[in-house]
């Protein structure tokens, strides 16, 4: 990733948003299509940085925006942060 970002989304009644790590394409599509999705509560695939995919049901979002990948803290989807294990 040439330029990390990060799908950041704002749940209602979560203090703490979530944080999942993008590549550029996904980043770009997702400004693209971010305003319709919250809009409309639809549920869509959302592929992280590291290959994953995670599926978000929008009609839970209050606000969700790209942004820059924090340096600390967690974040789904990070290509050096893998899930091991039962995933």
């Amino acid at each position: 990733m040439s330029d990390k970002k990060t799908l950041v989304l704002h749940l209602s009644g979560v203090p703490s948003p979530l944080l999942f790590a993008v590549g550029d394409d996904t980043a770009t599509e997702l400004n693209g299509s971010l305003l319709d999705l919250v809009r409309s509560g639809s549920t869509s695939a959302v592929r992280c940085a590291d290959g994953s995919e995670v599926v978000v049901d929008f009609g839970k979002v209050v606000t969700a925006h790209i942004g820059a990948l924090p340096t600390v803290g967690e974040v789904y989807g990070a290509p050096d942060r893998r899930m091991r294990g039962l995933a």
